[in-house]
């Protein structure tokens, strides 16, 4: 490799670098801005489906199983068949 195509490569992988750090402070900040809108809709108790945070306190069940975990209910259907 030439010198000269060492250092458009060097220049490249630097805007590339340059871009990625921008596009992640853009992911960053906007990421902060939803979850500031979602707290202000769970402190809004008119808003469907936005339960208030007290709710989920020691609740760790986000709505998906987890196939690690195990469940006495699919046990107890599965001795009924």
């Amino acid at each position: 490799m030439r010198d000269t195509e060492s250092r458009e490569l060097a220049d490249r992988l630097d805007q590339e670098a340059d871009d990625l750090e921008q596009r992640s402070e853009e992911l960053e900040h906007r990421t902060k801005e939803v979850a500031k809108a979602w707290a202000q809709k769970r402190a809004d108790p008119k808003v469907p489906g936005a339960p208030p945070e007290d709710d989920d306190e020691g609740d760790d069940d986000d709505g998906w199983d987890d196939p690690d975990e195990e469940d006495d209910e699919d046990e107890d259907e599965d001795e009924d068949y």
